[in-house]
Order: C-alpha cells, then sequence, then structure tokens
C-alpha cells in the first residue's frame, strides 16, 4: 500500500515506542570552519542530538565538490549532496573505532567511541588526494576513495592503524582514472569494491601483502538494456556475504542522457524544475573468491516504468537477515522496497514504501538498526534525521524526526547499539 503523508506536517510527530535497536546516530556535518560528528541519543524511545565531536579536519560547507560554487538551479551544486557518495563515515566490527572523511582539507579521521557514544578523535591522516568521499574499515586496514581536482582524477589508497595511529600504507594510491563514488571492503576483507560515478564502472581490488593490487583484479560495466534508457551514475551500495561469494547491491540514479547530458525539464522534480530524469534503478552483483564480479539483477526499476515513477535513487540499506532492500530516491521524497533472493536477484516490493508527498525532501544516506525494526534516513536539505519504524511487509512508519544540523551539507550515517 502506497502511503504519502507531508513531510511538513510530520515535522514534530514522535512516539514512545522503544529504539532499542540503535543508541546513537552519527552523521558528519560537513562545517567548513572545523569538521564534526553529530550525535543522537536514544532516551526512551526518542532520539535527541547530544553532542558534536570534532573529526580533525574541515568540510566544504554547503558547497559540492570538487568546483565548489554554488548554483541553486543545479542538481548537482545546490549543496544538498556534497559529495555524492556512501560510506563517508564507517565503524569497526565491534564499533569502538569510527573513521570517516574530511573533504575541506582532504583528511581521513580516526575516532574511539567510549561509554556512552562519546567519540574521541585519535588522529588525522592525508587523504590519496583532494576530496576524500568514502571510507570503510576491516580490522586494522582502512581504505578510502578520493575525487581529487577534478572529476577524471579519482583514486584511492590503503591505511593501516598502528600502534593506535591511523597511518597511510607506502605506495598504496591506486589512480581511477574517473571520478569514484563509495568504496567498501569485502565481507571477508579480502577485497576492495569501489564504483565510478560518470563510468558506471564497478571494480574489484585485491588485498596483497598489506597493499592494495596494483590494478583491479575485475571489473564489469553498468547496463543500459535499451538505447534510449539513460546512463547508470551508481553512488550508493551494500554488500551481503553469502559463503563463498559476496553479493553487492547498488543505487542507480538515471539523470544523465545516452550523449552524457542533462534533459530540460517543465518543472516535472520539485527541487530540480530546470531538468527531468528517468525512473531510477538497482543493481546486483556477485564476487566469488578470486575476486572475479559478474551481473546477476540489472537494471531493476524503482517504479513500474522508465518514465515518470521514483528518481535519484542513490543510496540503499539491507535488511539484517539480507531479504530486504530499501532505497532512497532522494529527489522523489521516497523510500523504494525490494526483494532480494538467496542468489541475489532483486524484485521490486514496493516502490513507494513511504514518501513525502510534498517531494522537497532529498533524502541522503540510510541506514537500518541491527534488529532490522527501524531505518533512519537523513535528509539532505533539512539537516534531519528520519526514524522509521519496518512493517513486515517492508513498507515504513515514520515515527520522529529530529535536527540541529546544518540545513545543507550533512553527509554520512552510521547507527551503532
Amino acid at each position: 500500500m502506497k502511503q504519502k503523508l507531508s513531510l511538513i506536517a510530520t515535522l514534530f510527530i514522535s512516539t514512545y515506542a522503544t529504539h532499542s535497536a540503535a543508541t546513537d546516530i552519527y552523521v558528519v556535518t560537513n562545517k567548513a570552519d572545523g569538521n564534526t560528528i553529530a550525535h543522537f541519543k536514544d532516551d526512551k524511545g526518542t532520539f535527541a542530538m547530544v553532542a558534536e565531536y570534532s573529526s580533525g579536519g574541515t568540510g566544504t560547507g554547503d558547497l559540492e565538490i570538487p568546483a565548489l560554487e554554488k548554483n541553486p538551479d543545479h542538481p548537482l551544486a545546490n549543496g544538498d549532496d556534497p559529495l555524492i557518495s556512501a560510506n563517508a563515515i564507517r565503524a569497526s566490527a565491534d564499533g569502538n573505532l569510527i573513521v570517516s572523511v574530511n573533504p575541506g582539507d582532504a583528511t581521513i579521521a580516526l575516532s574511539e567511541r567510549q561509554k556512552g557514544g562519546k567519540l574521541t578523535l585519535v588522529n588525522t591522516a592525508k587523504a590519496s588526494d583532494l576530496f576524500p568521499i568514502s571510507v570503510d574499515i576491516s580490522g586494522d586496514l582502512v581504505v578510502a576513495a578520493s575525487v581529487g581536482d577534478n572529476n577524471g582524477s579519482g583514486s584511492i589508497a590503503l591505511y593501516q592503524i598502528k600502534d593506535g595511529k591511523l597511518t597511510i600504507v607506502a605506495d598504496s594510491r591506486r589512480d581511477l582514472k574517473a571520478r569514484p563514488s563509495t568504496i567498501s571492503f569485502s565481507t571477508n576483507g579480502e577485497f576492495v569494491y569501489v564504483n565510478e560515478l560518470v563510468t558506471g564502472k564497478v571494480k574489484v581490488f585485491g588485498i596483497e601483502n598489506d597493499n592494495l593490487t596494483e590494478s583491479p583484479v575485475s571489473s564489469i560495466d553498468s547496463p543500459r538494456a535499451e538505447a534510449s534508457r539513460f546512463q547508470a551514475i551508481p553512488v550508493g551500495f551494500d554488500v551481503r556475504g553469502d559463503n563463498n561469494k559476496d553479493v553487492i547491491l547498488m543505487s542507480k540514479a538515471r539523470f544523465l542522457t545516452p550523449d552524457f547530458k542533462l534533459r530540460e525539464g517543465n518543472g516535472e522534480v520539485v527541487q530540480s524544475p530546470l531538468y527531468s530524469w528517468q525512473t531510477g534503478s538497482l543493481s546486483t552483483y556477485t564476487v566469488d573468491k578470486k575476486g572475479q564480479i559478474a551481473a546477476v539483477s540489472q537494471d531493476v526499476l524503482t517504479g513500474s516504468n522508465v518514465e515518470g515513477d521514483e528518481i535519484a535513487n542513490c543510496w540503499v540499506a539491507l535488511s539484517p537477515d539480507g531479504k530486504t532492500l530499501w532505497a532512497a530516491n532522494a529527489l522523489s521524497s521516497s523510500i523504494s522496497s525490494f526483494s532480494v533472493s538467496k542468489k541475489g536477484d532483486v524484485t521490486l516490493k514496493n516502490d513507494v514504501a513511504y514518501k513525502d508527498s510534498s517531494e522537497t525532501a532529498f533524502y541522503s544516506d540510510m541506514t537500518v538498526s541491527r534488529d532490522g525494526k527501524h531505518l533512519y534516513q537523513l535528509v539532505g536539505n533539512q539537516g534531519a534525521i528520519l526514524v522509521f519504524d519496518i512493517k513486515p511487509n517492508g513498507d515504513l512508519t515514520l515515527n520522529q524526526q529530529v535536527g540541529g544540523m546544518p540545513e545543507l551539507g550533512t553527509y554520512g550515517m552510521l547507527a551503532l547499539d
């Protein structure tokens, strides 16, 4: 059943249902005069912002990288989505260490999570290039992706936590020659996955002798089944471990025409009235124990039609049991749900598991509680978090909206118990 409710009307909605699944939520504020990590804590079922912790570097404020120019009429320069990435803040398996990116001064931050959820900065390390956007941690290894000074000069690099400090691994920079979007370790820590924003490629690097392989061990392009289908723009993805393979579940926005241009619009998209988009989609891949990537489901729509349904699917979140995936449709202010099979195939369950009918809220980073009962959604143009209850069928009920962060520029989301 489609559920439509104005976000404005629900601004003050809150309940006292127990949200014990996550006691701490962290979001990076992207403040240009000193970047911070905002801490939201659950108190008897209601989240509130309780602190901000220095991340040891600077953000870019409400300016999007790499141009750092403001254009309120352009969907990629209005400040809603400064990094166009996921995994900008990540935690170790035990939740005791936090890594995050500082795009303003090109550093990677390591913080320690203490009792009560307080974060203490340990140190920062220089990124491989300008504008780091995505990071992950596995054991004592950390990997980060950076954009560089233009959209054709992206790179990744490996770091190690030695003697309690984050240090870049010598000679670990690998040039992509394309803008990355999101980076992640494989579930066993033996590989690194990185996607490229405009080329649509997904690359798999190996970890050998505590360094990255010189080149990808495999890669794959994003699909376009029809000649008229817009280019696939992959942003966020999630990873599910299945015995001897991983399943990668990846968002695909569709806003560039086949010849890589923006299509003029007539106000169809409230947040981007000068341009029109095709319906977003989801693709899945498997990676075997040798690091070879293969396509499973390709271009599964966030709706029924290529034109006119939910658009700008840029972030996803997987249920703990790996059977349900939610997709944030940024410019439709909606969340779609998908069923995920054992083999990694996906089918659309509900194109609108939740929707703000005003379509003015930019839905960005999202995550699911570890018990699978709650979903947390960052609203990138309101400096707010939405707290949802997850129904048995995967639909969502809004419980609370909590703010306190800068209206524009926030990125990354981490929920820990």
